[in-house]
Order: C-alpha cells, then sequence, then structure tokens
C-alpha cells in the first residue's frame, strides 16, 4: 500500500513554522502531524509519498503537486491520501465535494482529514455527513470572506493612487518608492514617437511598418533584454515584431497621462483563472499619480489613428469544421477564418497585423479548398487500417506465441514437478541433503527464468490484442467517414489535431491516430518478416 501525504500551505497563510511563531498551519507542522497518524494506525503500514504546495491557494485546485498526486491515483501508484484536514484538500465547497463523493471512490482512494475526522472508509455508501458538509461549507465562506476584504484592502490602495500591479507599463519602470513608477528614459522615446506619429494622421500600420525599419525591440522583446523576463508568447523568434494590435494597445492605454488606472479585469469567481472586463465607470482611476509620457489631450487627439471596428453580437458557429485547428508555419500563431466576399477564407492574421516585415505567407486560401484537402487526406490515411487489419488479426507469428506459451506452462509444471520428486527422494534416503538441495537450487533457477519468460510473453500476447483492438476500432470509424461528402466538425475534433501552412505548396496534417498508424505499420511489417 502506498500512502499519498499532502500538504498546503496559502500566501495568506504564511510560513509559520520559524523564529518562534506559532506553527499550525506550517509545512513542518502538518508533516509532523501526518507521519505521527500514521506510525500510530496498523491499517495504514505501507510507503509514503509526500506532495507539498507551497504557497497555493485553496480555492481552486490548479497546484502542481496536487495535479501530480492526483495523476499517480489514476495510475493505480497510491492508494490512500491523508490531509490534516478538509481546507488543506481545498476551500472551494463544491469542488472539494466533488473529490470526497465521486472522483476518490472512483478512483478507489481512500481519504482521510485528521483534524476534521473524516475517513471515507466510514462513509462507503454514504455521503460525507451533515458535520462534514457544514465544515466545507464554512472553509468556502472563509476563503471568500478573505478575498473580498483582500479587494476592498487593494481597492483603498488605488484610490490612493498606490500602483499594486505587478507589471509596469512598457514605457515605465518601477521607482525605488514603493506603489510609484518613474519614466523609463529609452521605452518612452518610443511611447512618444507612436503618439506623435498617431497625432500627425498615420495609421497603425504605418507606425509598425515605421517601428520594424527602424529595428526598435517589441515591448515583449525590451522587457526580455532589460530585465530578463521571459514572457510566455505564442509567436515565432522570426515572428516576434511590431503589428496593428500593439500599436492599438499603446495607444488606448490612458497610464501614459500620467494616470493610474486599475481595476480593468476581475476574476469572475473566487479562486478561478478566468476574468472579465470590467466597464470603464467601475474601474479606479486616478489622474496626476505619475510623470505622464504625453498629456491628456495629446491622448485624444491620437486616437484617431486607431480604425474603429464595429462590435458584433456573439460569435454565431461559423460552419468551418477546421476551426481553431490550422496555423501558419511561419509564425506558428493561429490562421483567421473570414467570410469573404464570395467565399470563406483562410489567411495569416499575424501577416495582415505585422504588413511587409512579416514573414509570413499571405495567401488568401478558400477555406472550402483547405477542407478538402484535409478530408481527402484523412480518408486516405484511414483506408490504410482497412488494409493493414487482415495481416495484425491473422498474424501467424500469434500462433506462434501462443504454442510458446503452452510449452512453457508444460515445462514449469514438470520442472515443479521434478522439484517434488527430488525432495521425496531425500525423504526416503534415496539422495543425500547436499544433492537434493543443489538439484533444488538449479530446478529452482530454470522455473524462475520459465515463469519470467513466461509473463513477458504474456505481456507480448496482449499487446497484439490491444493492437488488433484498437485497429478493428479504427476500421469501424473509418466507415463512418468513408460515407460522409464533407469533413464535419465532429470528425475534424475525432481525427484531426492540427493543420499547418508553411505556403501554398506545403501543408503539414497531423492526426490524433499517427501513434497508432506507425505502431500498426511497424508490427505488420514485423509478422511479415517472420512469415518469410
Amino acid at each position: 500500500m502506498t500512502i499519498a501525504l499532502y500538504y498546503r500551505l496559502s500566501l495568506a497563510d504564511g510560513d509559520l513554522g520559524k523564529d518562534n511563531k506559532e506553527e499550525s498551519n506550517s509545512i513542518e507542522n502538518q508533516r509532523l502531524l501526518l507521519t505521527a497518524f500514521v506510525e500510530a494506525r496498523e491499517d495504514l503500514e505501507g510507503e509514503t509519498l509526500e506532495y507539498i504546495d507551497d504557497g497555493y491557494s485553496g480555492t481552486n485546485f490548479e497546484r502542481p503537486s496536487f495535479k501530480e498526486m492526483l495523476e499517480d491515483a489514476k495510475k493505480g501508484r497510491i492508494q490512500v491520501i491523508i490531509v490534516k484536514d478538509l481546507s488543506r484538500l481545498g476551500r472551494d465547497y463544491i469542488g472539494v465535494g466533488d473529490y470526497l463523493e465521486q472522483i476518490f471512490p472512483v478512483l478507489g482512494i481512500r481519504f482521510i482529514a485528521i483534524n476534521s475526522n473524516y475517513d471515507s472508509n466510514n462513509y462507503v455508501g454514504k455521503t460525507m455527513g451533515l458535520e462534514m458538509s457544514i465544515s466545507n461549507l464554512v472553509n468556502s465562506l472563509y476563503s471568500k470572506d478573505l478575498s473580498k476584504k483582500y479587494r476592498s484592502a487593494v481597492r483603498t490602495k488605488w484610490k490612493q493612487g498606490q500602483a499594486t500591479q505587478g507589471r509596469v507599463p512598457y514605457g515605465y519602470i518601477k521607482s525605488e518608492e514603493k506603489y510609484k513608477w518613474e519614466i523609463d528614459p529609452v521605452a518612452s522615446v518610443h511611447v512618444r514617437t507612436i503618439f506623435e506619429m498617431a497625432m500627425r494622421g498615420n495609421t497603425t500600420s504605418d507606425i509598425a511598418r515605421h517601428m520594424n525599419e527602424q529595428g526598435i525591440p517589441t515591448p515583449g522583446m525590451y522587457r526580455e533584454q532589460t530585465t530578463g523576463y521571459t514572457q510566455n508568447r505564442r509567436v515565432s523568434d522570426d515572428e516576434w515584431i511590431w503589428d496593428t494590435y500593439t500599436i492599438g494597445k499603446i495607444l488606448r492605454n490612458y497610464r501614459y497621462t500620467g494616470a493610474l488606472v486599475q481595476g480593468t479585469t476581475a476574476p469572475i469567481r473566487v479562486g478561478g483563472k478566468s476574468r472579465r472586463n470590467v466597464p470603464l465607470k467601475d474601474q479606479i482611476i486616478v489622474d496626476n499619480v505619475f510623470s505622464p509620457i504625453v498629456s491628456i489631450d495629446e491622448f485624444y487627439m491620437a486616437q484617431g489613428a486607431i480604425r474603429t471596428v464595429k462590435k458584433g453580437t456573439l460569435r454565431q458557429k461559423t460552419g468551418f469544421s477546421l476551426g481553431g485547428k490550422i496555423r501558419c508555419g511561419t509564425c506558428g500563431l493561429s490562421m483567421s477564418y473570414q467570410e469573404g466576399t464570395y467565399s470563406p477564407n483562410i489567411a495569416c492574421r499575424h501577416k495582415r497585423k505585422a504588413g511587409n516585415h512579416s514573414k509570413c505567407d499571405d495567401t488568401i486560401y478558400p477555406a472550402d479548398r483547405i477542407e478538402s484537402i484535409v478530408f481527402h487526406a484523412l480518408r486516405s490515411k484511414l483506408e490504410l487500417f482497412h488494409s493493414l487489419q487482415p495481416v495484425i488479426k491473422n498474424g501467424t507469428s500469434h500462433k506462434r506465441e501462443n504454442g510458446e506459451q503452452k510449452r512453457l506452462t508444460e515445462e514449469i509444471e514438470t520442472l515443479k514437478a521434478r522439484r517434488i520428486h527430488q525432495y521425496e527422494a531425500y525423504a526416503e534416503g534415496v539422495i543425500t541433503k547436499e544433492a537434493y538441495l543443489r538439484s533444488k537450487e538449479e530446478l529452482t533457477r530454470q522455473i524462475e527464468e520459465d515463469e519470467r519468460n513466461l509473463a513477458m510473453l504474456k505481456e507480448l500476447i496482449s499487446g497484439g490484442d490491444s493492437l488488433s483492438a484498437q485497429v478493428t476500432d479504427m476500421v469501424a470509424k473509418s466507415g463512418y467517414v468513408s460515407k460522409l461528402a464533407k469533413l464535419t466538425e465532429n470528425v475534424a475534433n475525432t481525427f484531426i489535431q492540427s493543420v499547418v501552412i508553411y505556403g501554398p505548396e506545403q501543408m503539414e496534417i497531423t492526426f490524433t491516430f499517427d501513434d497508432l498508424l506507425e505502431k500498426t505499420i511497424a508490427k505488420a511489417q514485423e509478422l511479415s518478416v517472420s512469415e518469410r
């Protein structure tokens, strides 16, 4: 039995196990409590594994060690999970309930929360009970109350002109004085250039082209060069250049007037990662907090450079089967789908935003043509499973494997019988003790070797049977695809992982079953060689 000891400490708890501070929530204290509990219980004998999330909130389950523990549980590597109390597992009432009543029971995990007096073995076939439910709910409400108090305190700082955000806008740097920014002498010049060009009537495309021609690093590139901070970006190194989106974002940023603008987004729910945009009237804006890069009048004069895009209604389904799966082979970003004048088309959106300085392909592809090519390739690939299925299903080497399995089984039984016979001969005084021990040792060695070979052979046969079943399943699915006239969204989601377009003559399609097909071809070749 393997036991997982899970410790969690949030930033709000603080590491209180040092410098003579209270240690009720410290990692050290949790470890002492859990290990002592395991040692005192006779029903918890086995290997123990530790999973530690230090500095992670309990309002959600996006914690690295918790995820690792859950993956190990799914793979059957652990059978028991122990925590100090239910709040260490989490403070999300609904989420914790799901784990206790659905996920852990399905995985066959025994869950114990020591201080909450909870052991899932006492609740088999039952719900967690009223007392546990109330405790779980209190943890959730406590977390939400903390979140509200924290947001209230932060908003008070915003209204006092104190900048609490971690990242400073391009053009500013953090001041030695807490909650203050200073003008960056290099980046601010480029911000000023962007506003001046906009005030002279240049469009965002004109400004982006100018910045690229001058070889000026993008905000992200500049931040990486000056601070060493590597941001998570999707565009390739060669295509990390100025585009209309970046220019427009700078021109819309009211902070360049020296104002503090905070609370532009808010979490949709406590502990969640998803955020929503906050209406302008609900944002906290305090003027004249920092040194301005542009005046308020200049800021509004520059807005004319930004092309106004009419806001549409909620996005409707386009009917395009490959939505979100097509990427540009040069920049690596998703290509856009547009309802063209005559027919829908696909193009690199980065190329449109960055202009001629981008090396991306500027071809506009008819959407139905891309769908047709991918659909034809899919059907051709699936046909391979049809042709390979008989070879996999009826391979002669499989018969030999079954014959070898029978031979090894019979040989092991014979050797075991001989070992018993040798003992009987020794007991009757026919052979000496030394002769018996030598014979027993040799027979045992042969038995163990045959058992290892038999286990390996069974695993090989089982793998072959599994492959045959997977191929049969693919053949059945391909039969459905062969009856379709065109690619559908459901089929694309099932079989197509990605489509990368490098240009009019080169396209790379990755199928979800590529690994399976590769194994099938290799197995078929192996069987063909063995037949010869």
